[in-house]
């Protein structure tokens, strides 16, 4: 796994995923904090010239920093399903039903790990997954949020109501409800679709129940990450006390 840019490094070191961090001599002395604070964690430190690191990078911006080391962890399902019925009421999951580009990935996991999300179902098939990309995009974010990859969504939707989780779709129709009336004082899971089909058939009857948000503006529909980042917080400002 690639770590681009500062901040995804200094989140990679943090969870101990960083083996190796290289930076470029323009930067050596503006990111010394970042630089000894990794050798002191025992990470190998290299000074390259920028394009070196540029061609690691495969164009992709990293100013002049970039990590490698261990991929992800993923958690397991049933590690999610303990960590829900701890939560109880202030349990909240995110269902990803085939998000395939990974800038969306990347924002949608930054928003979740701004509002403490308790874990991630995505799928193993029609996917993206979690990649130097996804990284980069959640500004270093992506290790914060438990990532929970899974054969079979509806399953794992079974599972999340067995556990007493509501499942709510985002997905506007006729049968949605506007998500402002939702209070979301119990166990959620929100589910959002892919960026072109929105949610699945067979997902979106296993939800309890469908969201939409108005549009006054007139467009059809937000990005998803756009979508995602609204509902959590929505989520959170109606768990408020009063």
């Amino acid at each position: 796994m690639r770590f681009l840019g500062p901040h995804a490094c200094e989140e990679a070191l943090a969870r101990g995923e960083l083996h190796v961090l290289r930076m470029a001599p323009t930067v050596w002395g503006r990111f010394a904090n970042l630089r000894e604070a990794a050798r002191s964690a025992g990470v190998v430190v290299h000074q390259e010239p920028m394009e070196s690191l540029d061609r690691r990078a495969e164009g992709v911006r990293h100013q002049g920093v970039l990590g490698e080391g261990a991929a992800l962890r993923l958690q397991e399902m049933p590690d999610l399903l303990d960590r829900i019925r701890e939560r109880g009421n202030s349990a909240l999951v995110l269902v990803l039903d085939g998000i395939t580009d990974p800038h969306n990935l990347g924002a949608i996991l930054r928003s979740a790990a701004g509002a403490a999300v308790d874990g991630i179902i995505f799928p193993e098939r029609r996917s993206a997954q979690v990649s130097d990309t996804v990284v980069r995009a959640s500004a270093g974010t992506a290790g914060r949020v438990p990532l929970v990859r899974v054969v079979n969504l509806g399953r794992a939707l079974d599972d999340l109501k067995e556990a007493g989780v509501w499942i709510y779709g985002l997905a506007a129709g006729p049968q949605s409800r506007d998500y402002r009336l939702e209070s979301f004082r119990g166990p959620t899971a929100l589910v959002l679709g892919s960026e072109g089909e929105g949610l699945h058939q067979k997902i979106s009857e296993r939800c309890d129940q469908l969201l939409e948000i108005p549009m006054p503006g007139g467009i059809e529909s937000l990005n998803v990450s756009a979508t995602a980042a609204i509902c959590l917080f929505r989520v959170l400002a109606m768990r408020e006390p009063n």
